[in-house]
Order: C-alpha cells, then structure tokens, then sequence
C-alpha cells in the first residue's frame, strides 16, 4: 500500500511538472546531483501551494528550496518553478529577474528549453504592459440624462468607430474613459475633474455651451486639453490655451463667408440684411460685416429687418438701386424650423428675381436642400455649412457600415460623423505628435477633412472651417 501512495505521488508530481503553466518543470531533464530529503519535502509542499494556485506561497517555498540547501537535485527544477509561480501571480519583472539568472547559471540544465519558453511569455507580458502604460488615453464627458441619451449615444458610438479603426494595427491603443456631464455646470465641473484623475490626453465634451462653460474653465485650470465638439457660444475658448470649438461659433459662421465672398468669388461690393432680435441671425451678419471690413470691402448697406415679413420687401426697403449695385447680397435667415425658414427664403428670392438685375444671394446653413432649387440656382445662392456628407466616398460607406454594426442598423446621424470627425483628428495628433504638446499641434494643424466636417483652428482656438456650397441646374455643388 506503501509503494502504491509513493508511486501514485510520484507520478502526480511529473504530471504537474509537465502540466503547470506555462508547462511546468519536467522531470526527465533533471540534472543528476545528490538527493537532499529536507528540500525534497519543501519542494513537495511548494507543489502542493502551486496546485492550489497560492502562487505567492509555492514562489517563496521554491525559492527556499534553491537558496537555503546546497545544490541538489531539486535546485533547477525549484528554480524553474519559483519563475512560474511568479508568471502566474503576473509579477512579470521578477519572473523575468529569476528565469534569466537560471539561465545564466545552469546554461546546462534539461530545463534551460522550459525556462527559455516561459521567460518569452513574462517578457512579452512586460511588453503589453508597457503598451498599456502608453496608451492613450481620450476621456469624454456627455449628458446620460433621459433626453440627452440618444445624442450622447450617436457621438460616442461615432468616436468608438474611430478609435476601433486605430487600434486595429497600433502601436499604442486608445483607451476610452467616459464620464457623465449630467448637462449641468456642476455635473461637467465634476467630469472634467474625474477625468483629469484619470490621466486622460485629452477630454471631448461636453455637448452644451452652459455645460461647456464650466468644463473649460476646470480644463484650463488643470492644463488639460478640451475640445467642445457642439458649442457655440463665443467666450468657451476664447483667451484660453487649452480648451478649443470644434462646431464654428455663429459669428465665425458669418465671418467663413465673407472671406469666400471676397477671396473665393472675387466679390466686391457687398449687402447685408438681418433680422433684428433674431441672435443667430444678428451674429451671423456681425461676423459677415466685421470680416468684410477687415478686409477692405466696401458694404454698401446693412439692413436690419424688424419682422420677418420685412424679408420679401428688401428691396422696398433698401432701394431697388442699390440692391442691384451690390455684387451680392448677404441674407442670414435663421428658424429653429427648417420649414419657417424655407417659406421666407422663398418669399425672398420671389421678390430679389422681380429686379431688372438682381444681385448673387449668400446665405447660412438654412439654405441648404430647399425644396426651391430652381429659384435658388436662378440667383446663384451660395451659402456655407459646417456639415457636408459625400456618400460617394468609400470612407463614408466604411463607417456607415462599422456603425451599423455598433448601433444595431442605425444610420449615423450628423452628431455620429461629428464624433467620428473629432476623434479621428485628435488621434492624427496624439499619434504623431513626438512630444510636442496637443494644444499646440492642434493650433498648427492645417485644415482637416473629416467625413462630413471640417477642422481649423483660428487665433482664439475656434474652428473657422465650413464648406462653401451653391446651387446649380444640376443640383448643390460643393465650391470649398
């Protein structure tokens, strides 16, 4: 009965030894030195910790086995073990220290093929963990409230696709850190500050400008880079180092289509006419005016209209001579509704095509797709618009498909391409950017092309790229 235990033991012991993971030490390499029955038994209970998986227990018996009793023929299979217990307990650097001075000192021993083979997996372990530690890292903060979900779902899911697409064949990966703004300046105050904790290179959010007031604010403080991928308001990133716009402000919006009009269509003598009280309207004509003068045009008049059934008496209004003495004719007309705004952009051009020589029209993003096209080609409208999808381009059919897959068959709507756009020029800059800081590269860059914005930052971190569209018999056509 005896001899069976010893032989049953014995056989167990080569089994774990061949089995043990990285496979473990086997029996058949030992090295023929003397016997030692007290480390026979260490060695024995140091098994017994492995099985067990008390990698920390079975590391420190090993160890005693090797260092505390002369060599025996236990030495280099305890050395080979104490290495594994130490992969298994993902203490990679000191698995490596104990495998390499086994090789270093038995270079002779059966085992040295085993110790060879785990030492690889520990220092490719090492390896990944180096790379973890490098990652990037992109936190974002967004509204989780019941009505915001479904924005801050289009946008994260367009990042996830960018960054998806990155780490299929990086050298350091992106890592994600999400953080819930709660739309409100306490909740966005909050996030930013989590984030930062978090180490993050960058943080894209929040959606809101009251929200995004407070996020930049606690950026800037904490010297780390914030772009706001929907925000508007003027005062988010102006005077700081940090924090950047994404999303044109209103005043920029004007400001892109007077340069178009001066520099890009040669345009030079100019009218503008706004809607008094309507702020986006307001903002856009300022933005238009002030740009047009930096730039020495001259404007030969700037109407503020008081109601918006002043729009179809513009020439009344002004004076049929001196609309037709302007190259173009500047109209801002701004709605929450698209429908609100397509009826007096009609109204208008009915009125403007009565003229004996009617002036160019230039207009905003509400001039886009109206239902009016040949009226619209008639007056050569063109306007600009910070969001412009060309679905013949393969890269617009990739993503569609990838955030189809993510989505469960949605369509990405136009905040998923603002999420994708937005990832994708950050990651262009924290992957290439050599130690130089982000702010900086995102200053320098030059203009991005994303799948359906545009990205260049100005003087006061805003972007002041859109795209210049106009009306043709054959439809719209992309200018710039």
């Amino acid at each position: 009965m005896f001899f069976q235990t010893f032989v049953i033991r014995g056989l167990f012991v080569i089994v774990l030894l061949l089995a043990a993971g990285p496979a473990a030490a086997q029996t058949t390499g030992a090295d023929p030195v003397q016997r030692n029955d007290q480390a026979e038994v260490v060695f024995e209970v140091a098994l017994q910790a492995f099985e067990a998986e008390n990698y920390a227990i079975a590391y420190q018996q090993f160890r005693e086995v090797y260092e505390r009793f002369r060599l025996h023929r236990k030495t280099t299979a305890a050395m080979l073990m104490a290495g594994k217990a130490l992969y298994r307990n993902r203490e990679y650097d000191r698995a490596e220290e104990v495998l390499s001075r086994f090789l270093r000192d038995y270079p002779t021993s059966g085992y040295r093929t085993d110790a060879g083979r785990t030492l690889g997996f520990a220092q490719q372990k090492l390896r990944e963990e180096e790379l973890r530690a490098a990652a990037i890292r992109i936190g974002i903060t967004l509204p989780m409230n019941s009505e915001d979900r479904g924005l801050t779902q289009s946008l994260f899911t367009g990042i996830r696709v960018a960054v998806d697409e990155y780490n299929r064949n990086a050298l350091r990966p992106i890592t994600m850190v999400f953080r819930d703004s709660r739309n409100t300046q306490a909740g966005a105050q909050q996030a930013v500050t989590a984030l930062v904790e978090e180490q993050v290179d960058v943080i894209v959010g929040p959606l809101y400008s009251t929200e995004a007031q407070e996020a930049a604010r606690t950026a800037e403080r904490e010297s780390v880079v914030l772009i706001a991928p929907l925000a508007t308001d003027e005062g988010i990133a102006r005077g700081r180092g940090y924090v950047f716009q994404a999303n044109p402000t209103i005043n920029e919006r004007g400001a892109f289509m007077a340069r178009q009009a001066i520099d890009g269509l040669g345009l030079r003598r100019l009218g503008i006419a706004a809607e008094s009280g309507n702020i986006i309207s307001e903002r856009m004509a300022e933005g238009f005016h002030r740009e047009a003068l930096r730039l020495g045009v001259r404007v030969d008049f700037y109407e503020l209209l008081t109601s918006s059934r002043d729009w179809s008496q513009l020439p009344d209004l002004v004076g049929n001579d001196a609309i037709m003495a302007v190259d173009a004719v500047y109209l801002p007309v701004h709605r929450d509704r698209d429908r609100d705004a397509h009826r007096i952009m009609r109204e208008t051009l009915i009125s403007l095509g009565r003229l004996a020589s009617p002036p160019r029209v230039l207009g905003g993003s509400k001039w886009h797709d109206v239902s009016f096209s040949g009226q619209a080609s008639g007056l050569g409208v063109t306007y600009s618009d910070v969001f412009y999808v060309d679905d013949e381009y393969a890269e617009v059919q990739t993503f569609k498909r990838r955030y189809r897959e993510l989505s469960n068959g949605q369509q990405p709507n136009r905040l998923a391409y603002v999420g994708y756009d937005v990832a994708t020029f950050l990651i262009l800059h924290l992957a290439q950017g050599q130690g130089h800081p982000l702010q900086e590269l995102l200053r320098a860059s030059d203009t991005f092309q994303g799948l359906g914005t545009r990205i260049k930052f100005n003087e006061e971190n805003t972007n002041e790229a859109l795209f210049l569209l106009r009306y043709t018999d054959t439809g719209i056509d992309r200018v710039e």
